[in-house]
């Protein structure tokens, strides 16, 4: 049995004032961007940590140890973001729900980020650590049906539902990163995660990587566009998927622009514009970050784009 959209209604924002005053916030940043050209930070990425507990085979950035952010550290380059313009914040790693510094840990940097007036705070997480940080939207790495996931993820699936379940915010996504590994499973996957009723929404990303790796482990561009579409088709039946009308466009016709100025990605040790791979054009060039892309859609003031992000995120 599919879960249709309409069913996700009671896990949506009640807050209507905070809402309302986040997507005049949104109007009013598209306008400065769109109209007038303003080219003034929104989104920032951090990459807390490089640690992580599991190996998935696409993954580069885990267990280098060269990551690790400082307590202070990390106070600061959330208050010199705010400062700067941005609104919008997300975690990552590795998986960041490991970050320790000492007795600090990332409750309390949500805490500080919500504390500046950042708008929203999302995590992306592995979920297999207890989702007991309020004040934030969780972003669940599910790479497939259980049993296909397992074998991407290292058995983590039955965990990563229990903590799903007991988690302290409705505000959890499921997100899959798809590949040769997992494509051939879509309508599974959904029905699956539809049926656990536990999610507000369904998230996904293209693998992307070097040429190399997608050659051997990614989709090709036809299988790229017969996957968007199968996806939007998904969406048109009422499924809870994150993909506007703006998006799906700009991803099959790949001329949305990058790198994005409004969006910056802080290690440490640098600062990008836009995310690690900035440097790297054969990968910037077919980018599979759908959440990057829905970003650029709602600094173009694309409607469809602006109106999903207002009724889905905390």
């Amino acid at each position: 049995m599919y879960r249709k959209q309409d069913n996700f209604k009671e896990k949506l924002n009640p807050n209507l004032p905070s809402a309302a005053a986040k997507f005049l916030n949104r109007l009013s940043y598209g306008f400065k961007t769109l109209v007038l050209r303003n080219k003034s930070p929104y989104l920032l990425g951090l990459v807390i940590t490089d640690r992580c507990n599991l190996n998935c085979f696409y993954c580069e950035s885990k267990n280098a140890g060269k990551i690790n952010f400082a307590i202070d550290q990390a106070r600061h380059a959330l208050s010199d973001a705010y400062k700067r313009g941005h609104r919008s914040l997300y975690f990552t790693g590795g998986e960041p729900m490991l970050w320790k510094d000492g007795e600090h840990g990332l409750h309390e940097l949500v805490a500080y980020a919500r504390e500046l007036g950042f708008f929203e705070v999302f995590i992306f997480t592995n979920g297999t650590f207890p989702l007991d940080i309020e004040r934030c939207n969780y972003i669940v790495t599910i790479d497939g049906p259980r049993e296909i996931h397992n074998g991407i993820r290292n058995g983590s699936y039955d965990l990563i539902i229990k903590n799903v379940r007991n988690s302290v915010t409705k505000a959890v996504f499921a997100s899959i990163t798809f590949s040769k590994a997992n494509v051939q499973y879509l309508e599974q996957f959904i029905d699956e995660i539809s049926e656990l009723d536990l999610f507000r929404g369904i998230s996904f990303n293209l693998l992307t990587h070097w040429p190399e790796i997608i050659e051997k482990y990614g989709l090709s561009y036809a299988e790229r566009i017969e996957l968007l579409d199968k996806i939007w088709q998904l969406k048109k039946e009422g499924h809870a998927i994150v993909l506007s009308a703006a998006a799906y466009t700009a991803l099959k016709e790949n001329n949305w622009k990058r790198p994005i100025p409004q969006i910056e990605l802080g290690t440490p040790d640098r600062t990008f514009t836009c995310c690690r791979d900035i440097d790297n054009p054969s990968i910037c060039a077919n980018c599979g970050y759908t959440n990057c892309v829905e970003v650029s859609q709602i600094l173009a003031f694309k409607p469809s784009a602006m109106w999903q992000v207002f009724k889905m995120v905390d």
